[in-house]
């Protein structure tokens, strides 16, 4: 089973993220967050396989958290959400 944390200022993607992850045999989101600073304390809490993080946040973005719970978790796999076409973005995702 992979376990999957979410991170997203938006509440509706989160619910729609988490639906569709959920909707697989294999798949268990396990934890939601809505801010930078509170994903951070609860992802190193849960230590989940996978967090999806969302580039652009009220209270910072998913490429700090990557690199913080990395710091912490370094086995964790992030993955990036974003809808915004920015390849400085990009660039500081791949290399977080």
């Amino acid at each position: 089973m992979i376990r999957v944390f979410l991170l997203d200022d938006h509440e509706v993607v989160r619910r729609g993220v988490a639906a569709l992850l959920n909707g697989e045999d294999d798949i268990e989101v396990i934890g939601e967050a809505g801010t930078a600073e509170s994903a951070v304390a609860r992802i190193t809490a849960l230590r989940p396989d996978v967090a999806v993080l969302d580039v652009r946040l009220p209270d910072g973005n998913g490429v700090e958290v990557c690199r913080e719970v990395r710091s912490r978790l370094p086995e964790l796999a992030c993955l990036m959400l974003t809808s915004y076409a920015d390849d400085d973005a990009l660039f500081d995702a791949v290399m977080a």
